[in-house]
């Protein structure tokens, strides 16, 4: 995507980033996950063949959205992993509703009780349920609970995981792109992309005080978050998606300004614009949520660096294709 002014400028950040690159903090992650003593991570990662592929991707990313608090000192490397955990749980959740899961073979009322038992076995701490899957997150979670300020972000944490599977589940139940409009699809499709539960991680990690007095302001600007990374998603995995059947906001774009579907090819520079430019409004208007949380703290540059990281991954590949190069640190 090309914007003027640039994303970075738009969200206050000097540089461009370069997500081409490994270093240590992200060569440590990878150490980690291999050979860390629960081998639950790297199996249930290592079983879904795109989630694999995505390890170094999600490596880069955790490492952006926490940047500046790692040099600041406000976390360490155990904390850094801990949220890389979370990150690629999220692919590993997708991948196994998009790949694993189909409408000929499962039901919605299968799919949706798999998605409430897993949040529950979650809520409950099940670390040895039966279900690799279920087991990761439950596992994650467990370790996550050690922190302090665990207990004042529980709520918002349960929250996020319930809407990160229950827009899932509407996704598998509506495939069908004549369904529904764009606003009711983004009602649940940005919550599918689990940036909410990766930033509440953090703040967890961050033990950030100051924040738990302001949850209004906080979770306008998660809903902003989760809205411009699903339209980046969208920008860049549409044709997959289309062939796979599901939903796309570009798709729904089109609908609401009157491009029949069968001209959404014809069409598709168009369609772009038009989702650039409503990503780009909620750019403006998380730049000004950013500003009015105030918490004097680290979860700013966090909630940037997650943004500006994310969407420009998208501009050049996504999570299973990114190329990196050699260490540079």
């Amino acid at each position: 995507m090309t914007t003027t002014p640039k994303l970075n400028v738009l969200l206050g950040v000097r540089d461009e980033p370069d997500l081409t690159h490994t270093n240590r903090y992200i060569a440590d992650l990878l150490k980690r996950l291999a050979s860390d003593p629960d081998r639950t991570f790297l199996v249930t990662a290592h079983s879904l063949p795109r989630t694999k592929k995505s390890i170094p991707a999600v490596a880069v990313i955790t490492h952006f959205m926490m940047r500046d608090a790692l040099e600041a000192g406000a976390i360490g490397p155990d904390e850094l992993y801990l949220l890389f955990l979370h990150v690629l749980y999220v692919l590993v959740i997708d991948d196994h509703m998009d790949l694993e899961l189909s409408p000929r073979i499962d039901t919605l009322a299968e799919v949706k009780a798999y998605a409430d038992g897993l949040v529950a076995a979650c809520r409950a701490g099940d670390a040895d349920h039966e279900d690799p899957i279920v087991r990761y997150i439950c596992r994650a979670t467990q370790r996550l609970r050690g922190y302090p300020a665990f207990e004042r972000y529980a709520p918002i944490y349960f929250h996020a995981l319930n809407a990160m599977m229950e827009g899932m589940v509407q996704e598998f139940k509506n495939r069908d792109p004549s369904a529904v409009n764009l606003d009711l699809y983004m009602t649940y499709a940005a919550h599918s992309v689990g940036s909410n539960l990766g930033l509440t991680a953090s703040l967890i990690l961050l033990d950030d005080p100051v924040l738990y007095r302001r949850l209004d302001r906080l979770t306008t600007t998660f809903e902003i978050v989760s809205s411009i990374i699903r339209y980046s998603n969208d920008i860049r995995s549409y044709e997959r998606e289309i062939a796979e059947g599901k939903f796309s906001s570009l798709i729904l774009a089109a609908q609401k300004f009157g491009i029949a579907l069968d001209e959404v090819n014809f069409n598709q520079q168009d369609i772009l614009r038009i989702i650039q430019a409503m990503m780009i409004s909620d750019v403006y208007d998380l730049r000004d949520c950013v500003t009015y949380l105030e918490s004097g703290g680290h979860f700013e540059s966090v909630i940037i660096n997650t943004v500006l990281g994310v969407v420009c991954l998208y501009e050049q590949a996504d999570f299973h294709t990114l190329v990196l190069n050699a260490s540079n640190d």
